[in-house]
């Protein structure tokens, strides 16, 4: 009797795992890409988009000398992949700005397997101190002093903000302006825009499963039981004794 319901019931199962692979709509490509980066770990050199305000970038890996906050939406450029801590760089060397090597806590990073066209915030502002004190003796005294900086990132103090900023090869820190803004990184975005389920050409809705199709699957569904038991009940008893 066994072997009579396997053989009846197993392929009945193969027509119906059949039947939910050909009417179950596949992966989307960010459910893909999501299973992918989830089983790779991160190679040096892919790029990782900064998505929290609270993100910072550390000397070292203890979580004690955060220097400032990297700026949301922008990318960092991985080093080594650490479970609670990855080694990154962030920023160009140029005549203004300089590249810097630290750390950021893993969880704060979403890695990203293209290039961006801008990884790094480069903002270039003019910070100038009035000495409105000031009695120069000479006509050619100076009452104002003006320095460029290279902007690297907010370092919040109680209700204040400063900004960490490198000015003639020396970080430090500054007020932050109240004219300080920059605008978003919308690289991740569009990407994430980029791997969203497309319309069907005839301008429909992305693949799903018809109510024809689930009404099969629900039917088949009710009839394994159904059959299941029919194999397996036990013949009934002849009304009469037979005779051994």
């Amino acid at each position: 009797m066994k072997q009579l319901f396997l053989r009846a019931f197993l392929p009945l199962l193969l027509v119906v795992y059949t039947l939910l692979a050909l009417f179950a709509p596949p992966l989307s490509a960010s459910a893909q890409n999501l299973v992918s980066t989830q089983e790779n770990t991160p190679k040096s050199g892919t790029y990782a988009c900064i998505l929290s305000d609270d993100a910072y970038f550390y000397l070292s890996q203890n979580g004690k000398d955060g220097i400032f906050l990297l700026p949301k939406t922008y990318y960092v450029r991985l080093l080594s992949y650490g479970d609670i801590y990855c080694k990154v760089e962030y920023q160009e060397t140029d005549n203004y700005a300089q590249k810097l090597t630290g750390y950021v806590r893993t969880e704060h990073l979403a890695f990203v397997e293209y290039q961006p066209k801008r990884p790094y915030l480069y903002y270039v502002f003019d910070l100038t101190y009035r000495l409105e004190d000031s009695e120069p003796s000479t006509s050619n005294g100076f009452t104002e002093l003006t320095f460029t900086c290279a902007y690297y990132g907010d370092y919040p103090i109680g209700d204040k903000t400063w900004c960490y900023v490198l000015r003639d090869g020396e970080f430090g820190y500054v007020p932050k302006p109240d004219y300080l803004e920059f605008e978003e990184n919308t690289e991740y975005a569009d990407y994430l825009a980029s791997l969203a389920p497309t319309p069907t050409p005839d301008g429909g809705e992305p693949h799903s499963s018809s109510p024809a199709q689930i009404a099969i699957l629900v039917t088949l569904c009710l009839l394994v039981p159904l059959l299941a038991a029919l194999i397996l009940k036990p013949p009934k008893k002849p009304p009469y004794e037979t005779d051994d």
